[in-house]
């Protein structure tokens, strides 16, 4: 299958912690990113769930994911809009109703993605229990249990340490059912994604690192009989030359807000893996996204994204700021010459090329 691209939907404002930040998120700027990645041939679109700000500090401005996610489906007429959910803040009830609804707008609309949670203030801030890691993922697993119980079993009965259903009924039903993206890297991320997730996503790193989660997680499902794909998180920046886009980065990083980065540094649970993995200039955005190396002229990117897809990605999430010139830059000098360097095995046919058109207004 072809390497999919997806873009980030900037629910927390801009993605970079810098003292010059965008903290101001627009409902109606993300419906409009969305239709504009749309037009550029992105396949989706991933709206991260937070009930305080994850970029920029509890303090500052946040979107909800689902209202935000609607109104990118019922705006768009192809993209897969991927929704984050943190069990707690809903029933698995709820969110099965929600993703069964989105769904039905147009065959391939929507996608839902699992997180256990890190974020011990957001949790206790919204009135769900702070659980240690182990418990988060394994309520994790029974609130996915429940979504697709309610997604593929006529009448849903379920009894588990966290959740009790009995003569569970949900109509209509999704058709065909969504794909399920777990997000995360320790090892019962992994686990929970062999087990039952369609996708693993990981945040940013070098191929070393990526081949290697990639190899343990499709291992594991394996194991299982089944299959799992890969989805990675990364910032792109392109440039005629390597040399500018890394003066970009240089830039960004010049104008880090310190006093942010440190405050979750010291907030970020140290059972998350991810989270203690990357340098402190890596979290000048948030899932290490500059690890992961589209940084650069148009021809070193389409090499790393090669490497990449060799040591068994399947999908790269990007993120761009600012989101509309940025993601533009990246579609028209990677991921078309990229598609074109790469058809699809068997003949099959991509998406097709965008028309370069200014970006749509709401």
């Amino acid at each position: 299958m072809a390497l999919e691209f997806g873009s980030w939907a900037p629910v927390c404002g801009g993605w970079l912690r810098t003292r010059d930040a965008n903290k101001k998120p627009s409902p109606a700027e993300l419906v409009r990113l969305a239709r504009h990645v749309e037009r550029l041939g992105y396949d989706y679109y991933y709206v991260p769930e937070h009930y305080l700000n994850a970029i920029h500090g509890p303090g500052e401005d946040v979107l909800d994911a689902w209202v935000v996610s609607a109104a990118a489906v019922s705006g768009t007429r192809r993209l897969r809009v991927i929704t984050a959910v943190q069990p707690g803040f809903k029933a698995p009830g709820v969110v099965a109703k929600m993703g069964a609804t989105l769904a039905g707008f147009r065959r391939g609309a929507f996608g839902l993605s699992l997180l256990a949670g890190w974020w011990q203030l957001e949790v206790e801030n919204h009135a769900d229990v702070w659980l240690p890691h182990a418990e988060r993922y394994a309520r994790a697993a029974e609130y996915l249990d429940v979504i697709r119980g309610f997604w593929t079993e006529p009448v849903l009965d379920y009894r588990g340490q966290y959740f009790t259903i009995r003569g569970g009924l949900l109509e209509p039903k999704p058709d065909p059912v969504p794909p399920v993206i777990i997000a995360g890297e320790s090892e019962r991320a992994i686990d929970l994604a062999a087990r039952a997730g369609d996708y693993l996503f990981i945040n940013g790193g070098d191929v070393e690192q990526v081949a290697s989660l990639v190899s343990k997680a499709k291992g594991r499902a394996r194991e299982r009989g089944r299959s799992l794909k890969v989805a990675l998180s990364a910032f792109g920046v392109v440039r005629s030359s390597s040399a500018e886009a890394r003066a970009v980065v240089e830039g960004l990083r010049e104008r880090a807000d310190a006093t942010t980065i440190a405050y979750f540094r010291q907030h970020m649970d140290g059972a998350v893996v991810a989270h203690n993995r990357g340098a402190e200039a890596d979290t000048l955005e948030a899932n290490l996204g500059l690890s992961s190396g589209l940084i650069g002229d148009p021809a070193s990117i389409i090499e790393r994204i090669e490497q990449l897809e060799r040591a068994g990605v399947d999908a790269i999430t990007v993120k761009c700021e600012p989101a509309f010139d940025e993601s533009e830059r990246f579609s028209r000098l990677v991921i078309s010459p990229y598609r074109a360097a790469h058809p699809p095995a068997g003949g099959g046919s991509r998406r097709p090329s965008p028309a370069p058109t200014a970006p749509e207004s709401v």
